[in-house]
């Protein structure tokens, strides 16, 4: 018996898994469409029977992204919306671009083949930002995520775009268009399901953005799976960071207090001070021959060092018990003074570097990781945090050395090897990037799937496999060399 709208048992259950699988609902009048989609991607699984199919759905044995963007319209283009960019230029970048020299950090969500993320790498180029920012492009459609990579397009996606900026920006190739590689090096793309993955996560660098764009992504989500990116999304932003999203999409103020902020270029959602809520796992040490220190750039005086007696064991037990659940709780000043309370043992290090993560952004909080990592060489923890957020900062080379220590303290690091992966694709290191990646997919695999992977705040071992196998995927895919 099928449901209201699908043809076939089959396809009614497909529904259902698209809806728990990637928060995709459909109303009964666009079934039909959803079912033709799912034939084009069932011609090219092979199969041709829709009980199969789901099967092989279910199975893994047939990729669920290729189905989710067949019934998905990805209908994108250079600045789409272009009132939305003007809003950017003239309000939400002069605001963000205020903290001196802090890098500024924007996250296309939902990307689908690059052109919003790219649109937001030529305006960051024409402010003048391009080099203290960076922006991150996340789907879950890897064939889209490899089209976004190879940035070349056809003059539909160019409609409407002053001509003198496509000379500045592109160049042609017959009938298409290909992205000059100064603006495409700007943009990294990475898989990510925003219904189900770990967001916000220093494991991922979806935390403390400055702005986010998710535009017509939400309108084919349901209400509750609506609710739940939407407070995701608030989270992950800085204070004061911006959400842009579509004209068309569900409103999102009853889902998580934003402010609203109407302006003549549309609605628009701020973060106000409420503190972000990123969760962190705790990694037990191991004890291995020491490593070096790190070169002592960072390693001056430390300005949030007590000079207080060092607290008895007891004293530090419930003092670390405190910081930690002021830090579950999103009070970062709290938790930043109890672990200061509780001296330079390494569990109240890596608070404090968490803590102050979230309170005072990604500079102050690597300084703070690898100063920890001088009184705490043996830390596979300290190193792996003070790994990401140089990632973060784009200091790859500081952030590839901190995590291969990280790894030398514990293989079994699989976010870490992960996060090495991420590191060597953008350096352009492709075969380490798939060694380290394939590291990653082999531990997670190893896991129960449903199993938390060890600092990876909270994503399953079965979502870091996934992830693994869809950025080998994407480093697998063609990329047309630019000129």
């Amino acid at each position: 018996m099928s449901g209201p709208g699908w043809s076939s048992a089959a396809f009614a259950d497909l529904g259902r898994l698209l809806e728990e699988r990637s928060g995709l609902s459909f109303e009964p009048l666009r079934c039909e469409s959803v079912e033709t989609g799912a034939s084009r991607a069932m011609a090219r699984a092979g199969i041709d029977d829709e009980a199969e199919y789901l099967a092989a759905l279910r199975a893994e044995r047939a990729p669920l992204d290729d189905l989710i963007a067949e019934v998905t319209i990805g209908e994108t283009y250079f600045f789409r919306d272009p009132a939305q960019f003007e809003f950017l230029r003239r309000e939400v970048l002069p605001d963000r671009a205020r903290g001196g020299g802090a890098p500024i950090r924007l996250w296309s969500a939902g990307c689908a083949s690059g052109e919003e993320a790219y649109s937001l790498a030529i305006l960051l180029e024409q402010e003048g930002l391009v080099e203290r920012a960076g922006v991150l492009a996340t789907d879950v459609s890897r064939r889209s995520l490899a089209a976004a990579r190879r940035a070349s397009y056809t003059a539909w996606s160019l409609r409407g775009v002053d001509p003198a900026l496509v000379e500045r920006h592109f160049r042609r190739d017959g009938a298409m268009w290909v992205l000059d590689e100064r603006i495409r090096r700007r943009v990294g793309f990475e898989y990510l399901n925003l219904a189900l993955d770990a967001y916000p996560s220093l494991a991922n660098g979806l935390w403390g953005l400055d702005v986010i764009l998710c535009r017509n992504v939400l309108i084919y989500f349901g209400r509750r799976a609506v609710a739940h990116v939407a407070r995701r999304l608030y989270d992950s932003l800085a204070e004061g960071g911006w959400l842009i999203a579509g004209a068309s999409d569900p409103p999102l103020a009853e889902e998580a207090p934003f402010e609203v902020v109407v302006a003549r270029d549309g609605v628009f959602y701020r973060r106000g001070k409420r503190p972000i809520a990123c969760a962190f796992q705790t990694l037990q040490p191991v004890a291995v021959a020491a490593l070096e220190a790190p070169e002592s750039e960072l390693a001056r005086p430390d300005p949030l060092r007590e000079a207080n007696p060092a607290p008895t064991a007891s004293v530090v037990r419930d003092v670390l018990s405190e910081a930690r659940s002021a830090l579950d709780r999103g009070e970062w000043e709290a938790a930043l003074r109890l672990a200061a309370e509780a001296g330079e043992v390494e569990a109240a290090d890596a608070l404090r570097v968490r803590a102050t993560a979230n309170l005072r952004g990604p500079a102050e909080a690597a300084s703070a990781a690898v100063r920890a990592c001088v009184r705490h060489p043996l830390s596979a923890e300290l190193r792996f945090l003070a790994g990401v957020l140089l990632w973060t900062l784009g200091r790859d080379g500081e952030a590839q050395r901190e995590l291969r220590r990280a790894l030398y303290l514990d293989r079994s690091l699989a976010v870490a090897h992960f996060v090495l992966g991420a590191v060597l694709a953008r350096i352009g290191d492709a075969e380490g990037a798939r060694r380290a990646y394939r590291n990653a997919q082999r531990i997670a695999e190893g896991m129960p799937a449903g199993a938390p992977v060890p600092l990876a705040d909270g994503e399953p071992a079965g979502r870091l496999a996934e992830a693994a196998r869809a950025a080998i995927a994407l480093l697998d895919a063609p990329v047309e060399a630019n000129a």
